[in-house]
């Protein structure tokens, strides 16, 4: 006697597809993408150009030496603004700016009630564009204890007054003497 097929052979389990829980994964990018924006926006509050530039301003300006000969157009200096934040025992620093052009005395800008100077220094720098109208090139040097929003300041001022060359020119190393017993 022939038995016939199994049930169980013809049986087909058919289950629907299989649906993939998608909320943590929004929860995941609810979270990263608002980080990420918040990040692209603080980075880009952060960045300055800063110009890490060497050499002569005049050179620069005038397109950089020509055939082993320096090539400048006009006679124009090189500005540089020192930035201090403490005196010290010689008395060669002091809590304030020093403005150097060359073939002149240095000119300097002391605090105000403890608070730098800058509507004396925004004075001088105008007095500088006049005298030196197409220059473009001014150097800052911040000593080692200057405070970043004081640098940022005295940049902002430069551009202010129409120097489109900014350099930062790094601290000067200074050397202190010993007493030899």
């Amino acid at each position: 006697m022939a038995h016939p097929p199994s049930t169980r052979r013809d049986q087909h389990h058919f289950s629907p597809p299989k649906v993939s829980d998608l909320v943590p994964l929004m929860n995941l990018f609810l979270i990263i993408i608002p980080f990420l924006l918040l990040m692209m926006v603080v980075t880009q509050i952060a960045m300055i150009a800063l110009n890490f530039t060497h050499g002569n301003a005049a050179e620069k300006q005038a397109g950089g030496p020509l055939n082993g000969t320096s090539v400048t157009q006009k006679n124009i200096p090189e500005i540089t603004i020192i930035i201090m934040a403490s005196q010290d025992s010689l008395g060669t620093t002091f809590p304030g700016f020093e403005i150097r052009e060359p073939e002149k005395t240095k000119d300097n800008v002391g605090l105000v009630n403890g608070y730098y100077d800058y509507v004396k220094l925004d004075e001088k720098l105008k007095a500088i564009r006049q005298r030196y109208p197409d220059l473009q090139d001014i150097s800052v040097a911040p000593y080692d204890d200057v405070l970043y929003d004081t640098l940022i300041k005295t940049i902002d001022l430069c551009r202010e007054n129409n120097f489109s060359n900014i350099h930062y020119k790094a601290p000067q190393v200074r050397y202190f003497a010993r007493e030899v017993k």
